[in-house]
């Protein structure tokens, strides 16, 4: 019988922040429909799932995580620390991957996998495809302004989706096809979109800072105000900056994506309805992850052809 690593489909996972909980709904429906997966690539919180998923966690864990976020525990993960080159240390978010990735190796997993990171120095891509599955992570993840930059071998490292949002065309490199795209940004269609949050996220977390940190740190204030994010579905000068930073973010991705598929399309795209979820939104992870479901439930007689078992 062959191994996984000859069988199956190669998945490349995209970047997107809380919206790539949408990843695990696409991972249940592909086991559920007996499509297997040999690799896995991918970029920022496309790499943190694949990695997972390919380091041995199963589904119905990855599925508890998910659920398990809520708006307090996404405030744990981001309440602001003023680490050196982010708003954030990694401090939460290591100590949460490290005990499923901290000892592992990527060379070693039953699954072939690879991490997305850009070189702040030179400006180019980093594949990780061998070593530490937590360094490859945490390097991949470094969201420019929210956390620090990575440092590892010799090299100034930062998220990603800054020049691989979606990696298809590595994936293919690396491990052939056929490669299934999973894509969760934003992008550029529709020109502009309507925020239309389902509960008061900001003002909850500016009660809870209210509560325990403001009255000690009153310089967290402006943090809040930061993401603050009005629901204007056209141009406005009242945009926050982190709408405007958001907007060009997905604005860079869109044009990163048709230059890449102009040189090595994937066979076939995912792309879950998530653009009404913000990116530090974890805790909508369910909504994420019923998409994700729903994209891929609704290609899954299109994407059979693709491999063969």
């Amino acid at each position: 019988m062959n191994s996984l690593r000859e069988t199956g489909v190669v998945l490349a996972l995209g970047s997107g922040g809380a919206r790539g909980m949408a990843h695990v709904g696409v991972l249940e429906v592909l086991a559920e429909v007996g499509i297997p997966i040999r690799a896995i690539v991918g970029s920022s919180i496309g790499a943190e799932i694949g990695a997972l998923y390919a380091a041995g966690m199963n589904l119905p864990e990855m599925r508890h995580l998910v659920q398990d976020v809520d708006w307090k525990a996404t405030l744990r993960f981001f309440l602001p620390e003023l680490g050196k080159g982010g708003v954030v240390t990694d401090k939460r978010i290591r100590a949460f991957l490290e005990p499923y990735l901290a000892n592992k190796n990527i060379q070693d997993l039953p699954i072939s996998f690879a991490a997305i990171a850009t070189d702040l120095y030179l400006g180019e891509q980093v594949v990780f495809d061998h070593g530490n599955m937590l360094d490859a992570v945490r390097a991949s993840i470094s969201i420019p302004g929210l956390l620090p930059p990575s440092k590892l071998q010799g090299k100034i490292l930062a998220d990603g989706a800054l020049v691989n949002p979606v990696p298809f065309d590595v994936a293919r490199n690396l491990f052939g096809g056929p490669v299934i795209a999973v894509a969760v940004h934003t992008g550029a269609t529709p020109a502009f979109y309507p925020i239309v949050p389902t509960d008061d996220w900001k003002g909850r977390l500016e009660a809870e800072l209210k509560q325990s940190l403001l009255q000690h740190v009153p310089q967290l204030d402006p943090w809040i105000k930061l993401w603050d994010q009005k629901n204007h579905a056209e141009p406005s000068s009242e945009w926050g900056i982190g709408e405007i930073y958001s907007r060009a973010m997905d604005v860079s991705r869109a044009e990163l994506m048709r230059l890449r598929e102009q040189i090595s399309p994937p066979d076939f795209y995912i792309k879950p309805k998530v653009e009404h979820i913000s990116m530090l939104e974890f805790y909508r992870g369910e909504e994420a992850l019923k998409a994700g479901r729903v994209a891929t439930e609704a290609l899954v007689e299109k994407m059979h052809s693709l491999h063969q078992i």
